[in-house]
């Protein structure tokens, strides 16, 4: 480690400038490994972002992401083995069969969709998106949680066709924010078809449509969608767009010609969904500029 006795010895090394670069590095890496805080960000003797200690610390901060989240999936699995115990289910199927028992408690049926998330079951799939258009608010909620714990795009086509289907607005729109959070690249036509339907669609609906289309910033389609969204009768849909634009990097020289102009025209915007949510506020950071009081 450094030759450093324990992490609080790594965080003193990595401090002192003094150190031969080559040890602080090896310190940054153990600090990400083995302790409770990624490494400092601001410490002395770093000049620049691709200095040896500069990319000695984003590894460590990496590594410290990676370990993090491994502890949580763990923590997560025992607690879902656990809540299997409580259920009653002695497997996978036992779950499953659970979840679509209609004539189950509601609250069971939430704790199993919370199983097959917690477990990453991937052979719970089909089953949490027939549930899911029940539409009954918090179960629904439940399974679009375990979906995107799932992380797998296997059912995203069943998930856009409840999209476009006759089901419930709290399916649809838990369809909706699932392909969003998984990053389905798939759905870019039925976001914009979804974000512009100012007559047919519930504004939060449009909202996350919108906002969804960040996942596709790249597209010429997803860019002018954005514009048109700029101007959208909806202030919360115009936040959502800004939102959206701000994925496209690097910043503040990304953006088209028709999507700049298009935000300078936000400069003058009194929209605001609440006092931290501004739109010439978000505009104006996006384009790199002072906000106008």
């Amino acid at each position: 480690m450094a030759g450093a006795a324990d992490v609080e010895a790594a965080i003193a090394l990595w401090r002192d400038a003094s150190t031969p670069v080559h040890r602080r590095c090896l310190a940054a890496r153990a600090i990400g490994l083995l302790g409770e805080r990624p490494p400092k960000w601001r410490v002395e003797g770093v000049d620049d972002d691709e200095s040896p200690l500069a990319r000695a610390r984003r590894r460590g901060c990496d590594d410290f992401q990676r370990r993090r989240l491994a502890e949580i999936r763990a923590h997560q699995k025992e607690e879902s083995i656990d809540k299997m115990g409580q259920l009653g289910a002695q497997s996978i199927e036992a779950v499953i069969r659970l979840l679509r028992n209609r004539t189950i408690e509601r609250d069971k049926r939430i704790a199993a969709a919370s199983v097959l998330g917690g477990l990453r079951c991937r052979d719970g799939l089909d089953a949490l998106i027939e549930v899911l258009t029940e539409g009954h608010q918090n179960l629904s909620n439940a399974c679009t949680h375990a979906l995107t714990e799932i992380g797998s795009r296997m059912g995203s086509r069943r998930l856009m066709q409840i999209v476009r289907g006759r089901y419930p607005l709290a399916a649809r729109q838990e369809a909706v924010y699932s392909l969003w959070q998984l990053g389905e690249k798939r759905a870019e036509p039925l976001f914009i078809q979804v974000c512009g339907s100012l007559d047919t669609e519930e504004e939060y609906t449009r909202d996350m449509a919108t906002e969804a289309l960040g996942n596709t910033w790249r597209r010429l389609g997803t860019q002018k969608a954005l514009r048109d969204r700029l101007f959208d009768p909806s202030v919360s849909v115009r936040y959502a767009a800004l939102c959206a634009c701000s994925m496209l990097r690097p910043q503040p020289y990304a953006f088209p010609q028709f999507l700049r102009e298009a935000l300078i025209a936000k400069l003058n915007d009194p929209g605001r969904v609440d006092d931290n949510r501004v739109i010439a506020q978000a505009a104006a950071a996006l384009l790199g500029q002072d906000s106008q009081p």
